[in-house]
Parts: structure tokens; sequence; C-alpha cells
């Protein structure tokens, strides 16, 4: 995760009690990774991995509350198109609950700081997150969410959640494109999200349910799901696993599964994540699916905001046969 090192680049405005302030964080870092498919095929090389710039607002509203709102942009190298990164818009009413929107490349819900606590892996079990190809979990793209969130006491929070899927980080790729939904399937749903959290202390469980729009349209539908994680922080080591069950229209039962533990050492941090997918009652297949896969990875901690880090992913992405990532990075943050 990217240290905050702030650098304030503007007081705005300071008007009736009103402050507006401006900041700038950032990361660059190079890399070299390897890429082993099942079917045996290898690549690998050494380049840049993240150049990326990320800019946060806040404002203080007399009588309403606080809004804050955040945008990034990320090159791929020399004389490359920009590319957009997370944005949002958020307005905190206190203890009216918070109303947020943004445009992010959706996160995974298992490879989180609850289900694999201070995991310090640069990549994880989704499809996408490393290098297509390899992982066995969904691949996650683009959405828009509107969440209207309210805190219930000092260690109990609650949320609800609409999503829709986007063309891309930004907005989308044509003018207009992101603000029309027409319909889609399988990771192109529109879907509901209500969830819970409970941080106490060295504790913190999270759990949700989730309703998808068109369930009925397609065997590839999903039309429900559940999960839940919990993590827990012992002080010379940090323990948290979770679960993700996905239901579709014809009753197939998609379960993800994941167990971390990280373990500091001074500068050097070590964690280690093993997960599994198991596809029951299928309607079209007489037997039941299940793919595992396991992460190992060491951050070395150069200075506050200079850091040396390795990953190495193994994973079953067809059933049988299996697909490995290796990355070690030099990254800076700012």
């Amino acid at each position: 995760m990217m240290k905050k090192t702030l650098v304030a680049l503007a007081a705005v405005a300071v008007t009736g009690g009103a402050f507006a302030q401006a900041t700038m964080t950032g990361t660059l870092s190079y890399a070299y990774a390897q890429k082993t498919l099942s079917t045996g095929a290898t690549t690998g090389g050494f380049g840049l991995n993240t150049a990326a710039i990320d800019f946060a607002i806040s404002e203080d509203i007399e009588g309403l509350g606080k809004v804050s709102g955040g945008f990034g942009i990320a090159a791929n190298g020399s004389d490359s198109a920009t590319l957009g990164r997370d944005t949002f818009l958020k307005l905190d009413m206190g203890g009216m609950g918070s109303v947020k929107l943004d445009n992010v490349y959706s996160a995974s819900f298992l490879g989180g700081a609850v289900a694999s606590p201070g995991s310090v892996a640069n990549c994880g079990f989704s499809k996408a997150d490393c290098a297509s190809g390899v992982g066995m979990f969904s691949t996650f793209g683009y959405q828009d969410d509107l969440q209207y969130a309210l805190k219930l006491g000092d260690a109990l929070s609650i949320s609800a959640t609409h999503t829709e899927p986007s063309t891309a980080a930004g907005g989308g790729s044509a003018a207009g494109s992101q603000y029309i939904y027409s319909g889609g399937t399988g990771t192109a749903q529109r879907y509901n999200t209500y969830s819970a959290t409970y941080a106490s202390g060295p504790l913190t469980i999270t759990g949700g349910y989730r309703t998808y729009d068109g369930a009925d349209q397609s065997t590839k539908n999903s039309n429900y799901r559940h999960r839940a994680a919990a993590s827990f922080d012992m002080g010379v080591a940090k323990i948290g696993g979770g679960y993700e069950a996905t239901t579709t229209t014809y009753g197939d039962i998609t379960t993800d599964t994941v167990v971390g533990v990280s373990v500091p050492a001074g500068a050097l941090t070590l964690s280690v994540q093993f997960g599994n997918r198991t596809i029951s009652g299928s309607s079209t297949t007489t037997s039941d699916t299940s793919y595992s896969g396991s992460i190992y990875a060491a951050k070395y901690a150069l200075s506050k905001r200079t850091s040396l880090d390795a990953t190495y992913i193994n994973t079953q992405n067809s059933g049988t046969s299996n697909a490995s990532y290796f990355l070690t990075r030099l990254a800076h943050n700012f």
C-alpha cells in the first residue's frame, strides 16, 4: 500500500469558517516479472511498473459537513498516453452518515487487509491483478458506485452501495457513454451490496450480501452473493481469512476462500496467502471443479518511502495444470 506522504499544493479559500485544501501523493516503481501459463509458455522482462500521481481535496462546509474527493493519473512509459486512476467525491455529514460517488477499479474483497491482513503482495488471485492467464478468481474491472455509509457507535458501521459497470477509469472512453447502462450479463451486471463492519482493537470482522440485476437473463448471470472475513492482530503476526459465495440463476455456486498471515520483522515484512475456488451444483456438468493457489511475498523498507519487494504466485487456473508469476520491484512513494 502506498505510504501517504502528503505535499500541500494550495490553500484554496478561507471564508466564513470554510477551508479548502489540495494534496498530492505518488509512486514510481520499476520491476522484473516472469509469467508461466498453464500451457508452459513463459514470458518475462524488466520495465516500468507504476508511475502515478494522485490528488486529494477536502473542504469543510459550515452546517453541512465535510466534502472530500480525489483523482489520479498514471503513465505506461515514455511518450505514452496517460491513464485515469480511481476517482471519488464524498460528503461526510457526521452523525448523519456519508454519501460517496466513485469510479474505481474494483478491489478484491478477499485480497484486502481483512482476509489477508498486512499483505505486501503486489498482485493477488484475480486473473487481472498481475497478468492475463494467471489466477483462479474472477477478473475485476472498472465500476461506478453510489454508497451511503453510517457509523453505529465506535466499532460498528454499515453501508449500502449501488454499482454499475464502467468502460474505463475516469468515466469511460467515449463522451457520454459512462452515463448509459443498456443491460449486461456476467461481469456487466449491475448490483446492490449491503455490508457491515465491526472493528475494535486488534479484531476486524466484515460481511455483506449482494443482489444482481438481470439475474434471470442468462445461465452465466449471478443471482446473489454473500461474503464474510475477519482478521486479528497478535502483534507478532496478523492472521485473517474470508470467503465469498456467488449463486447463479440456475443454481451454480462459486465459492472463493482465502486465509493469510503477515509477519513483521523490523524493516522486513513477510506474508503468505492460500486460496481456493470451488464451483458446484452446475446444471451442465456432472462433477464439481476445484482450484487452488498460494502467494508468497516479502517487502523490505529501505527508508520511509522506498522499498524493495518480491511476490511469487502459483495457481490452478485450468483445473488440472498450474500457472505462475514472479515479480520483484523497487518502489518509491512521495
